[in-house]
């Protein structure tokens, strides 16, 4: 299940190469950890995501569901800062709120990368630190970014897709259950607040025998991304 190691963000971007903001195709490592995605979000403002989880086999994987994450800007900190608190799912399901003071990224990121690093070991095993130390790596080095159209409320907005197939050379990947192809794609646009519009996860095993894991997590009025 997702946890929320917020320190793990600041980890990881340490670990990524400085990007030049001169370009006119943004960086994957800078649009994703150098954007001051909440900065101008104002206070008091709620980021709903919708988390739909879909195993292809439920007795595995356990049950899909629907739930909300939500990102709340409490208030306005250090200057170009926000003090946010982010509540993970409802009901039987809601985690501890999480409080965080003095942001300017967004924290939907570290909660998709966390969760994402973790789903892909449950299927395919390995070090959890090993994982997200690739991961990482592989987003600055190895992702790829393209132009995208997202619907956001009713219009179309110009925007990107980040692409990542971090484990697909990795050297560690024949013991990785036929799971080392699992896509991750992140689509955002600085037209919608926070930045971050769509955020998915496909686990497919060349197995064909294994399950199959899709996770989606959507910003409320997002529609397609193409």
């Amino acid at each position: 299940m997702l946890r929320l190691p917020f320190a793990a963000l600041a980890a990881l971007a340490l670990l990524l190469p400085a990007a030049a903001h001169a370009e006119d195709m943004p960086k994957p490592s800078d649009i994703l950890f150098n954007r001051p995605h909440i900065a101008s979000v104002a206070a008091g403002t709620v980021l709903d995501y919708k988390f739909v989880r879909k195993p292809s086999n439920e007795k595995l994987l356990g049950v899909g569901f629907t739930d909300d994450i939500t990102v709340k800007i409490e208030s306005d900190g250090a200057p170009g800062k926000k003090n946010v608190l982010v509540q993970m799912y409802t009901g039987d399901r809601a985690r501890e709120p999480q409080r965080i003071t003095d942001m300017d990224g967004n924290p939907m990121l570290v909660v998709y990368l966390d969760g994402a690093v973790s789903h892909f070991r449950e299927l395919a095993g390995g070090d959890s630190a090993y994982l997200k130390h690739m991961f990482s790596q592989y987003l600055g080095k190895g992702a790829t970014i393209a132009p995208v159209k997202i619907m956001y409320k009713g219009q179309e907005v110009d925007g990107y897709q980040v692409t990542a197939t971090p484990f697909a050379d990795d050297p560690a990947r024949a013991k990785m259950n036929g799971f080392e192809n699992a896509t991750f794609k992140i689509a955002l646009s600085d037209k919608i607040p926070g930045y971050f519009a769509q955020m998915v996860s496909d686990y497919k095993s060349t197995d064909k025998s294994a399950p199959s894991l899709l996770e989606t997590t959507t910003l409320e009025g997002v529609g397609a991304v193409k």
